[in-house]
């Protein structure tokens, strides 16, 4: 049943590739728009709902109610946790590049949310390990 852990890893793995450019778009998308204060708080309000939404589905799920012997169930699994994942980071990353637009570059306010992030990522990993596979 190792197999699921690596199946895990890769998922987290190919969520982080895609954060990489979703980042550089959105950054570039928000630049271009010259987006003011108002417009960004704003916006910010609708990416912390989505943040939220993300955040109780990811951690609402969990790896012991899967059939780890069913190759189906264990895909839909991954695909369920990752899109939330991928939702969660994407938010963060919104989040960091509107909070440039509201205060400026403020390095304890980025890295508090990376730390969220490896915090999901980890929570991932040890569901997965609490399902006693």
């Amino acid at each position: 049943m190792k197999q699921i852990y690596w199946e895990n890893l890769i998922k987290n793995i190919i969520i982080l590739i895609l954060l990489v450019p979703s980042y550089l778009s959105i950054q570039n998308f928000i630049q271009s728009s010259g987006i003011d204060q108002t417009s960004a708080g704003s916006l910010l309000v609708a990416v912390s709902i989505l943040a939220v939404t993300a955040c109780f589905g990811n951690f609402a799920f969990t790896y012991e109610k899967v059939d780890h012997k069913d190759t189906g169930s264990r895909i839909l699994a991954h695909i369920t946790t990752g899109l939330l994942m991928l939702l969660i980071g994407i938010s963060l990353e919104m989040t960091a590049i509107l909070a440039v637009v509201l205060i400026g570059n403020f390095h304890v306010f980025n890295l508090s949310l990376v730390i969220l992030y490896l915090a999901s990522v980890l929570y991932d990993f040890w569901d997965l390990k609490r399902s006693n596979i």
